[in-house]
């Protein structure tokens, strides 16, 4: 067989050349060879001799003249560190790169960078490391890698094995192109991959490719993410996060159905790995490594109500009036862009007086009312501002590589001037942003809607010494994390945002929500996949828009499930293009949403109950079924219900007619009570239910006991039941807290609550 030379393709790691062990990691010296692809048949070739790498020399159809490349050794590093009794840092990048210079949390998504010791263990062919719970082994040469779990099953490892018929390696473990570097991991046959973010489609990932880039995406249906998140989980017992910025896809078996392929545009791979069974521990691992959420204040978890837009103080208060006299409490009103002068993808703070008069009498007006003030902003400032000039000279804006301010990216502009970025990686402009919150929140102003954020531009150039590959990603967590940190430092309150775009870290800046869904049942349904999915990525407080954003005139049918949706949603808002108060849709939605609302209220107990759990406990609020059932193999590819807390099974109506209908969904294992029905479900099964318009499941497991409180008529907001008496809800007539002690209730002041004093009410 002769052979003739090509041009490289990429690097290949192929060869452990040396170990060295220092007090905080395993340094592993890998040689990286070129590599090839074979054409138009799948596979890798290195110069190295073919009996090295594994190749069938006696297939009949073997090509005779195969052109290999030049070996070309170039020298990389791989890191090993660990970080938990669970958790391994893998770093892999061409020896002397940028990424071992720095510590863990130099791109501010890590915020603990404790190590951990290890044990290791060198023989002729392998190098093992071994925390508490894993171990973690690098074969020699060829280079790959297997991590094991205490018992010694194998969880995740590279896809080394994997060859097509003339044993060419179809995905070898760490590959360096153009495009930057790749990882394969080997999928076994009935593992599941969940995760990577706000993803709108199946929450199980296998078949899907994946593309990691924060975008406007213009809808929940286009195929575009604006919160994707490079953290994943595996069924195996695994869950995974890419340190980075830069954009990552995922190629989850869909073109080849045995490998998780990863791509990250950079010339390293910062790999943690949370080695457990459960994924709510790899979740609790995660935050720990990033930061926990934090808890909204109480008025948080009441009703929302918006519009885009809202274009007067009269029309506000009227509608704060319209909620009061029908009976429909509401905490917040929500106000977009109007508010400013220059009101088109601009935010200067500059108050819009000839529409809504003085900014505090107008907060004072809907306060009276017992509403609190929402307002739209976004990072991006029009050049017809009068602030821009101050904000260009003073060097506060992204700038281009030719030295002059950067044009947004993403999203069309609707008089095709650029808009300039606020450059929060400059402390001066990151302050100048604070400040700018400072004189609303002095006058009443509760929460910043924090709009759009993923238009940065390629060619953008930042203050901070960051490479470019990774800023993209980042510039939406700087900038929640700007808003959120202003409102923390300007008030004696937790912050709240209500943020559309995000990355890794984003939830330590609650809340989210997933954007502008179509007002279709499609839109309803990619929603609550889209919270799930991100749930596994970023633990906090996720929610949506109710009746989604745009698109068919919404039906009154559809209005009112999707308000049901929301009322058990971590937080509750309604917003539109178009009006989205319930008397607009009729006065059969605007009985069943308001008696919906009011159920939210009288759950308020639990729903605080719940949220300081999550934060505590590093879980999201809202939660694919899998957190809670990972064992149960139909529970992980549920996508259609989820959990609200640790004790609600919530099974959405995904329906646009006013008519009865019919929808079956999964209980898992236990007995399962329908909260106010009293219905009994069997887990483990499948059941369908016939319901109305004014009814939706809501279950309980048997044995648990609910706190709640009894709405009072005339309560316009949560200010007015703050002081009610709680009572507990006992399903299965058991008068305990499932799983819980005394001091895991606080109420709404932060006092810790003794269950045993609470009265029981509506015994199942």
């Amino acid at each position: 067989m002769s052979t003739h030379r090509r041009e490289a393709e990429a690097k290949m790691l192929r060869h452990v050349e040396r170990v060295t062990a220092t007090a905080e990691a395993v340094w592993v010296d890998v040689q990286a060879v070129s590599a090839t692809t074979l054409g138009a048949m799948p596979g890798w070739l290195t110069g190295e001799p073919f009996e090295d790498q594994g190749v069938e020399t006696t297939m009949p159809n073997l090509p005779e003249d195969i052109t290999v490349p030049p070996l070309d050794p170039e020298e990389w590093r791989l890191k090993i560190s660990v970080h938990g009794p669970r958790t391994v840092r893998l770093v892999a990048a061409p020896r002397g790169s940028r990424v071992f210079e720095e510590k863990a949390g130099w791109l501010g998504i890590v915020t603990d960078e404790s190590y951990e010791s290890y044990q290791v263990h060198e023989a002729d062919d392998i190098v093992e490391v071994s925390g508490e719970s894993f171990s973690l082994t690098v074969t020699k040469y060829p280079f790959a890698l297997v991590v094991k779990n205490t018992e010694g099953r194998t969880v995740a490892r590279t896809s080394d094995r994997l060859r097509q018929v003339a044993g060419f390696p179809v995905a070898p473990p760490i590959l360096h192109g153009q495009r930057g570097l790749s990882l394969n991991m080997e999928l076994a046959g009935d593992e599941s991959i969940l995760g990577f973010g706000e993803m709108f489609g199946r929450v199980e990932k296998n078949g899907q490719h994946l593309e990691l880039r924060t975008d406007d995406a213009l809808g929940t249906g286009t195929g575009l993410c604006y919160k994707p998140v490079p953290v994943w989980h595996s069924s195996a017992g695994y869950g995974a996060f890419i340190n980075t910025g830069a954009a990552v896809t995922a190629d989850v078996g869909h073109r080849q159905p045995s490998v998780l392929g990863l791509g990250v545009e950079d010339e390293a791979i910062d790999l943690f790995l949370f080695i457990s069974d459960d994924p709510a521990q790899r979740l609790a691992d995660y935050t720990t490594l990033t930061g926990p959420s934090v808890v909204p204040p109480v008025w948080a978890f009441g009703y929302w109500m918006g519009r885009c837009r809202y274009h007067s103080r009269r029309e506000m208060v009227d509608v704060s009036e319209g909620l009061t006299a029908r009976g429909i409490p509401c905490d917040v009103l929500h106000l977009d862009p109007d508010w400013l002068v220059v009101d088109r993808l601009n935010t200067d703070f500059i108050w819009n007086e000839e529409r809504f008069g003085s900014r505090h009498e107008f907060i004072m007006d809907l306060f009276q009312s017992g509403r609190r003030l929402s307002l739209w902003e976004l990072p991006y400032v029009d050049p017809a501002s009068p602030v821009y000039p101050e904000l260009e000279s003073r060097g506060y804006l992204v700038r281009s590589s030719a030295d002059e301010p950067a044009a947004l990216e993403g999203t069309p502009t609707p008089d095709g001037r650029s808009r300039g970025l606020i450059d929060f990686s400059n402390p001066d402009a990151r302050r100048w942003w604070k400040d700018q919150h400072r004189a609303f929140l002095d006058d009443g102003v509760a929460v910043f809607k924090t709009d759009f954020g993923e238009g940065f531009p390629r060619e953008g150039v930042v203050a901070a010494d960051i490479p470019s590959t990774h800023l993209h990603n980042l510039y939406p967590l700087w900038y929640n994390a700007a808003t959120s940190e202003a409102i923390a430092e300007l008030t004696d309150r937790d912050p709240l945002v209500w943020g559309r775009s995000g990355w890794a870290g984003s939830h330590r800046y609650p809340g989210q929500w997933g954007g502008d869904a179509e007002s279709t049942t499609a839109g309803m349904r990619a929603t609550l996949r889209g919270g799930l999915s991100y749930a596994l990525s970023a633990p906090g407080f996720w929610s949506h828009d109710i009746g989604g954003f745009f698109g068919p005139e919404l039906t009154p049918g559809l209005y009112v499930r999707w308000t049901q949706f929301g009322a058990f949603s971590p937080l509750m808002r309604a917003h539109g293009l178009r009006p989205r108060e319930p008397w607009e849709f009729g006065e059969q939605a605007l009985h069943v949403t308001r008696e919906w609302i009011r159920r939210r209220y009288e759950m308020l107990p639990y729903l605080w109950q719940q949220a300081h759990m999550s934060v505590r406990e590093g879980l999201p609020m809202m939660r694919p079924l899998y957190v809670a059932f990972p064992q149960d193999p139909v529970a992980r590819v549920v996508d259609d219900t989820f959990m609200l807390g640790q004790e609600l099974l919530i099974v959405p109506v995904f329906d646009d007619s006013a008519e009865p209908v019919s929808r079956t969904f999964y209980v898992p294992d236990g007995e399962w009570l329908d909260m106010f029905t009293g219905e009994h479900f069997a887990g483990g099964q499948h059941h369908t239910v016939h319901l109305p318009l004014d009814a939706m499941p809501v279950l309980v497991r048997s044995g648990t006991s609910i706190p709640a409180l009894e709405m009072p008529d005339g309560a316009s907001n949560t200010d007015d039941v703050l002081y009610q008496p709680w009572h507990l809800r006992v399903f299965g007539g058991r008068n305990t807290v499932r799983g819980a002690r005394p001091r895991d209730l606080v109420d709404f002041h932060g006092d810790p609550v003794d269950t045993r004093s609470l009265p029981a009410r509506h015994v199942f």
